[in-house]
């Protein structure tokens, strides 16, 4: 009869959505550091515990109101003890237990074993009860019994609490659970250092030194002296307790750089690590962002016209000199392999607006595209070639666009060497100190440039920009005269009769404010 109870209570828990709905939402709410609310739940709790602790400060020489002793017993002890128990609850799934045993006796056809599910249960939960954060949680619940004062003592483990709600306390206590071993060893030989001092200055001073009444107060002397503490209410009085105290102080000046130089060794081991993890957690809350594989003198171009721009993008690079040179730049920067599925499955590539790919090999540029192309087939891949020839095989691997930087430099050279005026215009147009720009509007569908012709709006008197050419997926009717690129169709200089229609790209120059507020006025009227 029970086991009959227990499995149709596990099935029915298993297939209920709001059950695990439910759980799983209060299991990301306390463990899940990646959850968006789990922050302001891990506040909530310090601020709980901090404001009953100063009610415990408070009531020693003051008597609380009626107000505050309501907090205290009922709302601040209805957390704790509520956090207890869903804690509890979610620290394991019984259900499994249950169904995984059922399984089992339904396979080998055997009776379904009550006592063993329920021993398991019981184990498990145990396991939880046991641990030390679960007993600082309910050692913290313990003063809400105020009959007995003397548990008052406990309302302090309610500052421990705090270590689950602080990542970088957790971090600091792993780093230095890293080094157990040493600092365990270290502990034991300084112990040793300090009961052998305790036995000899105990030998030697017991019936000469007043301040020496038991060996407690011989062990309390070597301890201060080895930390090189020496309050000076017990000081040796022979010429072997000196020489004692001498080399107890030197032990200590060891001891003490021994253990920093373990701590120190520690972060260092461990700070790349712990800096790498939180830029993958900023990587994976980007939204809207731009991927951008490799760090080299393009990329750091590239970085700084988005950054301007306020765009958001993170650089990957397996580098760790390219990434130290990124950070230093303040660019958002990760050590990782972009070919690999670790680290592709830290970013929502639904949030990717474009990907550049830009090292200086390009087998690794070639490779990468094939492997982002493969991954993410609907983002725009733009590659760079540093050799002519291997422009078509990144093409191929399945790059949208692909640059050529010897090309556009030539290009660039022969206008500079021609037209020297026009190229200095150019440069300062481009440079990140000047307002000016040239950039495309795209054309959204519903807004008010839609299915206008290029004559019927006047660019230079609403917005004060300059139309250089619009950029159409099919050619414009009756006009011939274009450049035909990318699959699109582009008109430079476009006539007053070309119509202006969804998806299409104008190509405007202009004050940097002038074009975002005309982006700003063909969003607002699309929406």
């Amino acid at each position: 009869m029970i086991a009959k109870l227990l499995i149709y209570i596990a099935t029915f828990l298993n297939v209920s959505k709001r059950y695990n709905k439910v759980k799983t939402f209060f299991r990301n709410l306390l463990e899940n550091d990646d959850y968006k609310y789990k922050r302001y739940f891990d506040i909530f709790m310090i601020l709980m515990v901090l404001s009953s602790v100063f009610i415990l400060l408070y009531d020693i020489q003051n008597t609380i109101g009626q107000a505050l002793y309501i907090y205290d017993i009922y709302v601040v002890t209805t957390v704790f003890v509520t956090e207890y128990l869903i804690r509890f609850w979610i620290y394991n799934d019984c259900r499994e237990i249950i169904l995984q045993e059922a399984e089992e006796a339904a396979f080998l056809k055997r009776e379904f074993d009550t006592k063993k599910v329920l021993k398991a249960i019981f184990l498990k939960k145990l396991e939880y009860v046991t641990s030390p954060f679960a007993i600082i949680d309910l050692l913290a619940i313990l003063p809400a019994y105020r009959p007995l004062r003397i548990l008052r003592i406990f309302m302090l483990f309610r500052l421990f609490k705090i270590l689950r709600y602080t990542k970088s306390i957790n971090s600091f206590l792993t780093i230095i659970k890293t080094k157990k071993f040493e600092l365990i060893t270290l502990l034991m030989l300084v112990s040793f250092i300090t009961f052998i001092g305790g036995a000899v200055i105990y030998v030697f001073e017991y019936h000469t030194n007043p301040n020496i009444h038991s060996f407690f107060d011989a062990l309390y002397w070597s301890l201060i002296t080895i930390s090189t503490v020496g309050y000076g209410d017990i000081s040796p009085v022979t010429e072997q307790g000196r020489i004692l105290t001498m080399f107890l102080i030197l032990a200590g000046i060891a001891f003490i750089s021994f253990s920093t130089s373990i701590i120190a060794s520690a972060f260092s081991e461990k700070l790349q690590e712990i800096k790498s993890q939180r830029i993958e957690n900023e990587a994976h809350k980007l939204s809207s962002f731009y991927l951008i594989c490799g760090y080299s003198k393009i990329t750091e171009t590239i970085a700084k016209t988005l950054q301007r721009d306020n765009e958001k993008f993170i650089i990957v690079d397996i580098d760790e000199e390219h990434i130290e040179s990124a950070s230093n730049h303040g660019f958002l920067a990760l050590k990782a392999d972009i070919t690999k599925k670790e680290t592709l499955q830290l970013f929502n590539f639904q949030n990717v607006k474009k990907i550049f790919i830009l090292t200086n090999d390009d087998i690794i540029n070639t490779f990468i595209t094939l492997s982002l192309n493969s991954y993410a087939p609907l983002i725009d891949i733009i590659a760079i070639a540093n050799d002519e020839r291997n422009e078509n095989k990144i093409q191929k691997a399945g790059a949208k666009y692909v640059i050529n930087p010897t090309k556009i430099s030539a290009l660039f050279a022969s206008e500079y060497i021609g037209n020297p005026v026009s190229f200095e215009i150019i440069t300062a147009i481009f440079s990140n100190e000047s307002k000016t720009r040239v950039d495309e509007i795209e054309i959204l569908k519903g807004s008010f440039l839609q299915n206008k012709l290029i004559g019927e709006y006047d660019f230079k008197q609403n917005d004060n920009l300059i139309l250089i050419g619009i950029l159409k997926f099919k050619p414009a009717k009756l006009y011939r005269h274009s450049i035909y690129f990318m699959d699109r169709y582009f008109y430079f200089n476009p006539d007053a009769e070309i119509l202006i229609e969804e998806s299409d790209v104008l190509l405007v120059i202009g004050d940097v404010r002038n074009i975002n507020y005309l982006k700003y006025k063909l969003q607002k009227s699309s929406l």
